[in-house]
């Protein structure tokens, strides 16, 4: 059965291609701004997704839909301009699942946030996601990824799409992940300045929050998963490595692995911002798919350190 992979070209996009052709599943998938890379077994789609007609011309044919095309939302991004990457996604997003559902799909997997979660200390779990509003810079990304689950739901009831599927991965890392300085996430922006030798490298905070941080790789081997369930129906859940790691954590990994023998370490405690920890909990995808993440945080951090020094 063909699958349509909705933003191929992007971190995620790439390493769910990836997976599928591992196991031989023939893919359509669609390139916009970036271009199209040689895969064997791959349909490429020019399409402009922000257009309904050009969305509906990428899945047509499809049976399933991998709907992982947007805007990357990063808080550097949203301070920058906190609206346009927001509507971005909500429309690719709309149209991606109004396109499904004309064609009739028979399985959606949704790539959401765990942006869309309340403020609160705890691990997050899927039903906490509408207890409040989603806190601070988060309230816009967060709602239109809330809204998308929800819509996603909708036609599943009205059984314009067969079955439905809302993933909501953590902080996501890997080869290919967004190097640009004015929109990259802590752990691109650390890899480039260690790689840079920059002196010295700040750290916003006391280093101590916490994220949870997932490879791409890992991600999609979930969506692969929940792609090959054939029961009706919407379901949400999250997708998280099995523990978090301070950033502390994260950049003393890299000096290491690059063998930045004589990085200097700045702490700015005044600077700090952001929640002190994000923790999640995929205990229901684990329980209900048998999935588990398989890359650990070294062998990811390194992976992705040495793709950055060949592609840059």
């Amino acid at each position: 059965m063909t699958v349509a992979v909705l933003g191929g070209t992007g971190l995620i996009g790439r390493h769910v291609i990836a997976a599928l052709r591992q196991a031989a599943t023939p893919v359509v998938a669609t390139a916009n701004r970036r271009p199209a890379f040689e895969l064997q077994g791959v349909d490429w789609r020019r399409a402009d997704l922000t257009v309904p007609d050009s969305a509906r011309a990428a899945v047509r044919g499809c049976r399933s839909v991998v709907i992982c095309a947007g805007r990357l939302s990063t808080a550097a991004e949203l301070k920058r301009d906190p609206v346009g990457s927001v509507t971005t996604t909500l429309r690719i997003g709309i149209n991606g699942l109004e396109a499904a559902a004309a064609e009739q799909a028979e399985r959606v997997v949704l790539v959401s946030s765990t942006t869309g979660y309340p403020a609160g200390a705890g691990p997050k779990v899927e039903e906490a996601m509408f207890d409040g509003d989603p806190p601070g810079d988060w309230f816009g990304v967060g709602w239109v990824h809330r809204f998308l689950e929800k819509q996603l739901d909708w036609y599943c009831r009205l059984k314009r799409i067969g079955a439905g599927i809302a993933l909501r991965p953590t902080l996501v890392y890997g080869p290919h992940v967004d190097f640009d300085p004015a929109s990259a996430h802590f752990v691109p922006s650390f890899i480039r300045r260690v790689v840079e030798r920059e002196k010295p490298i700040e750290i916003w905070g006391d280093g101590s929050q916490s994220r949870n941080l997932i490879h791409a790789a890992d991600v999609a081997s979930a969506i692969v998963a929940a792609l090959q369930d054939t029961a009706p129906g919407f379901g949400a859940y999250n997708v998280s490595a099995s523990a978090s790691s301070s950033v502390k954590e994260v950049l003393t990994a890299l000096v290491e692995l690059d063998r930045f023998d004589d990085a200097e370490i700045v702490y700015r405690p005044e600077r700090a911002s952001g929640a002190a920890a994000l923790d999640v909990s995929a205990d229901a995808f684990s329980a209900r798919y048998g999935w588990r993440p398989e890359i650990s945080l070294r062998a990811g951090l390194a992976g992705t350190l040495a793709w950055y020094r060949s592609a840059r």
